[in-house]
């Protein structure tokens, strides 16, 4: 093998590779990638954890793909469409938006929009290079993409499924401790944390709980889109003060009123799962549910 097959396989195996890492990386922080999609404000929250797992997948199948040559040249000019997408739409971000993070390698690596625009910039000027690489023939080529493109599908929707699917088979309701909620209720004080007029949604958290914040971020960005009273969703938090705080500047809902529990109260009230969001109907708990049964219909069947 000649030096220069050499270096134009190392680096169809690294593109490929990168798609890959990146597909896996927003796996890893699939409900925050979702919550992304979800704040331009485009798709309902359903739509945007489908939209989400089809970039999965399609980043996946491309780098399979161009690492085995399998398809190549649908794949490779697949592969340039979505860059030069991206990167339209990642200069649309980076002068609309103030995005410290656009989530191309999850929550893993943070990488701010320009930086973004300038990996895919160099990666199609990288994919030129390999342009004339021809299809790999082998036996058996046909079955390897058909396996090919169900990795692709089964690992983002069947390994990490939607909350709509996931609760199809494992329920989302939670208990809740009416006797220690009545007691916080009626404790002095919390005179502030009046919810006996009409309907409320109260999040249980702990300040230190990752699951606590990206539900914190989804019920925020569905509070604002769908322009609900933000009055009539009320936080119970416990947890160390500095915590607290920025738990309050990491989750954008500092505009929510706060009240601070005991872990005790907190822990009794729930049973210890947290997040939990207590359903209310003047002063009475309706219903609990977990962070993956909080949906926009829920929401806006409870508080419209």
């Amino acid at each position: 093998m000649k030096a220069n097959d050499i270096v134009l396989l190392v680096l169809r195996l690294l593109i490929g590779g990168m798609f890959i890492t990146t597909a896996i990386m927003k796996l890893l922080s699939i409900d925050n990638f979702e919550a992304y999609i979800y704040s331009f404000n485009i798709f309902s929250f359903l739509l945007s954890t489908v939209v989400a797992r089809l970039i999965i997948m399609a980043e996946m199948l491309l780098g399979i793909c161009l690492m085995s040559k399998m398809l190549y040249k649908y794949a490779w000019w697949l592969t340039m469409l979505m860059l030069a997408g991206f990167t339209v739409f990642l200069i649309y971000v980076a002068i609309f938006r103030n995005d410290t993070n656009c989530h191309c390698f999850g929550d893993i690596i943070e990488v701010d929009p320009a930086h973004s625009i300038i990996k895919n910039v160099v990666t199609m000027v990288l994919m030129l290079f390999i342009r004339k690489e021809e299809d790999y023939q082998f036996k058996g080529k046909k079955w390897a993409l058909v396996a090919a493109v169900a990795v692709s599908f089964i690992v983002p929707f069947c390994v990490f499924p939607m909350d709509a699917v996931y609760n199809k088979f494992v329920s989302p309701v939670d208990e809740v401790n009416n006797t220690t909620f009545e007691k916080i209720l009626a404790d002095s004080t919390m005179a502030d944390f009046d919810i006996h007029d009409g309907n409320y949604v109260v999040a249980v958290y702990a300040s230190g709980c990752k699951y606590c914040k990206m539900s914190a971020k989804r019920m925020s960005l569905m509070m604002e889109q769908k322009q609900l009273d933000s009055s009539r969703f009320q936080i119970l938090i416990w947890g160390d003060s500095l915590h607290i705080q920025q738990f309050r500047e990491e989750t954008n809902c500092e505009k929510y009123p706060w009240y601070v529990i005991s872990p005790y109260d907190a822990i009794d009230v729930v049973y210890g799962k947290f997040p939990t969001f207590i359903l209310t109907r003047d002063g009475e708990v309706v219903q609990g549910v977990d962070y993956r049964g909080l949906d926009e219909k829920l929401l806006m069947e409870h508080l419209k």
